[in-house]
């Protein structure tokens, strides 16, 4: 049954995957941001930043330094040429400048950006699905320059999935053409509007451009187009690679279906170092300042944009809600130089570990009692939330932990409601059977605790025996249904009367009934109890009497037998069939003085007389022979029944 749960709720929650994916990712996606948050304020835990790639940035501060808000193209011009001197190794600008201004101001910015021969503009460009074309109506010039500056890269698989672009808005082509290149700043934001990841490269008209921060990384590694390849849903390899001081080699950059790389984000906007616009640009001409400035920033990778107030493109990341995506092109470029990768679970090693996650519930089910098993699922929920932050930490391993839990989750709550509703069937046919046996308060104690019912004790307890005289004699002479009759309504009285006083119905015998009293709840005054059990079964007894009498019936007599003394009590019999009965001397006797009683009569032993003396009048009825007892025993006869 459990395993049927188990399987029910993995197919349940594979559909609701299936029809609610997006909510599921979204939900993921935002307890790793919980995980970037962490480990950003853990600085032993932060990606690793050897400080190669910086930020110029023109802020608040800069513009009232510069004591202008409107910078030309000019300073523009100035800061280029500034950061050449300073042997920076690529200038990379979060700007389109798409379109001239003043001649002479053009012609500064680009007289600079061909001197330096290392500066790197933006492109904006629409990102879709459909297969990506430029519409017939863009400029020539601008049209030429991106036909001959598209990338032929190599494509294993299938490349429909890859963003294609539509739309070009690029730097004005004389200046374009004397940067090192540009490249695309578009970007694309998850469902709930959080920028996780960046396309690399976007498809168009058979040829393939890069974004911003990939073109510049590429020409740093001292790699072109052709040695670049892209495997949608897998990875892009840039192929010998030479990163300044060391060996050649290959980076390999994990991408989805789309060509986007999730970003390593090593913190908040501050983590990574900064320098103000203005004192860069305020070196010009200071021999000192450019030394200064050199020892500085030589061999840096420095991305300037405008993060002032009012101008500044904010949105929303992991690490901060207001984050200036210039930010996300630093990151991008920080994380494929550092090799700090994060890696996606495929959906096959999703399914994998939900498919063990429900395993292992079931398997926890099956060793466990409820409480147990409750615990133990939610022990092992909690530890693959943090194997997977574990593994996030220290791998950079992003494996799904919404949806294992939420498997897991499901399993055991389908399970447990199973469980519950069995155990309800099974209280109902336990109450239902103990009912005929225990008084009802008894019952809930058994249901409580059922194992109460299968220890095995040694204690005093009083039985008592009861029979109808003459009952074969009388049962001749009267049809089956009509003896059946009788004996219900005999049953019915005589047990209502023993629970009223907490006995406990051990069996009955033909029309004879042994109860004790005493177990399972432990009373002390059980001997007082069952002799006013008996005195009140005779009574009832003569009342069914006259009533039998009226319908045409049997005389009822009723003989009664009480033992006390130590007996064994518990659960005995095979395992197909268990009895809750008590063994011992006390119940022969008990038997033995039942026998002997006089017809509406009640027999007790010495030990119960002794109990019951102060309160119940007795008188010596004589002594009779016990089997398995050697000497004869005392006999006491219960006066006053009525």
């Amino acid at each position: 049954m459990y395993l049927f749960a188990a399987i029910a709720a993995f197919g349940v929650v594979q559909l609701i995957f299936q029809l609610l994916g997006g909510l599921f990712e979204t939900w993921n996606s935002q307890v790793f941001d919980r995980f970037f948050l962490f480990r950003s304020s853990i600085g032993a835990l932060r990606p690793p930043y050897d400080g190669t790639v910086v930020h110029v940035d023109l802020n608040d501060t800069a513009i009232q330094q510069l004591k202008t808000y409107y910078l030309t193209r000019s300073h523009y011009g100035q800061l280029i040429g500034n950061l050449a001197a300073m042997r920076v190794a690529a200038q990379a600008y979060d700007l389109i400048f798409a379109a001239g201004t003043s001649q002479a101001d053009d012609k500064a910015i680009i007289a600079a950006t061909r001197e330096a021969g290392n500066v790197y503009f933006g492109m904006a460009i629409d990102l879709g699905s459909q297969s990506g074309a430029f519409p017939g109506r863009i400029a020539p010039e601008v049209r030429e320059y991106l036909d001959r500056t598209k990338w032929a890269v190599k494509v294993e698989g299938q490349s429909e999935g890859l963003y294609s672009g539509t739309k070009p808005l690029i730097t004005f082509p004389p200046l374009a053409e004397v940067s090192r290149g540009i490249g695309f700043l578009s970007l694309k934001t998850d469902r709930d509007g959080v920028v996780r990841r960046v396309p690399l490269v976007v498809r168009c008209e058979g040829g393939f451009y890069p974004s911003l921060p990939f073109r510049v990384v590429c020409d740093y590694l001292g790699a072109g187009p052709e040695n670049i390849t892209v495997r949608p849903g897998s990875y892009i390899r840039i192929k010998d690679a030479r990163p300044p001081g060391g060996p050649p080699r290959d980076f390999l950059i994990p991408i989805d279906e789309n060509g986007a790389m999730i970003i390593n984000f090593i913190g908040p906007w501050g983590q990574m170092r900064h320098y103000n616009f203005a004192q860069i640009l305020s070196a010009s001409g200071d021999r000192d300042a450019l030394e200064m400035w050199t020892e500085e920033l030589s061999g840096k990778i420095v991305v300037v944009s405008d993060v002032s107030t009012g101008a500044t493109d904010l949105g929303a990341v992991p690490v901060d809600i207001n984050f200036p995506l210039s930010g996300l092109h630093a990151n991008v470029i920080q994380t494929i130089l550092s090799g700090a990768f994060l890696h996606e679970l495929s959906p096959a090693g999703i399914l994998a570990i939900e498919l063990g996650m429900v395993a292992m519930v079931f398997l926890l089910s099956t060793c466990f009692s409820p409480i147990l098993f409750i615990a133990s699922a939610s022990l092992l929920i909690t530890c693959y939330a943090g194997a997977t932050l574990g593994l996030f930490l220290v791998y950079g391993l992003m494996a799904n932990i919404v949806r294992p839990v939420i498997a897991g989750g499901a399993a055991a709550s389908l399970i447990m409601a199973l469980r519950y509703l069995r155990d309800s069937r099974e209280k109902e046919v336990l109450r239902r059977s103990f009912e005929s046996y225990f008084p009802s308060s008894v019952v809930e104690r058994i249901l409580a605790d059922p194992a109460m019912m299968s220890r095995g004790q040694r204690k005093e307890l009083t039985i008592l025996f009861s029979d109808i005289k003459d009952f074969t004699a009388h049962s001749s002479t009267y049809s089956p249904d009509r003896i059946r009759g009788f004996l219900n309504e005999y049953f019915e009285t005589m047990v209502e009367v023993v629970f009223t006083y907490k006995g406990t119905v051990d069996k009955y015998i033909g029309d004879g009934l042994m109860v004790f009293f005493g177990d399972p709840e432990p009373v002390p005054d059980h001997a007082l109890r069952a002799v006013r059990a008996a005195i009140e079964m005779q009574n009832k007894a003569r009342g069914l009497s006259a009533k039998w009498a009226r319908e045409g019936g049997f005389p009822l007599r009723v003989r009664i037998g009480i033992s006390t003394g130590e007996v064994v009590v518990g659960n005995m019999g095979s395992s197909r069939r268990l009895s809750y009965t008590v063994l011992g001397s006390a119940v022969n006797l008990a038997k033995r003085l039942e026998s002997s009683a006089p017809a509406d009569g009640i027999l007790i032993s010495q030990k119960t007389r002794d109990l019951v003396v102060p309160f119940v009048s007795t008188r010596l009825f004589g002594e009779i022979n016990v089997k398995g007892i050697q000497d004869p025993v005392s006999a006491y006869e219960v006066a006053h029944q009525s």
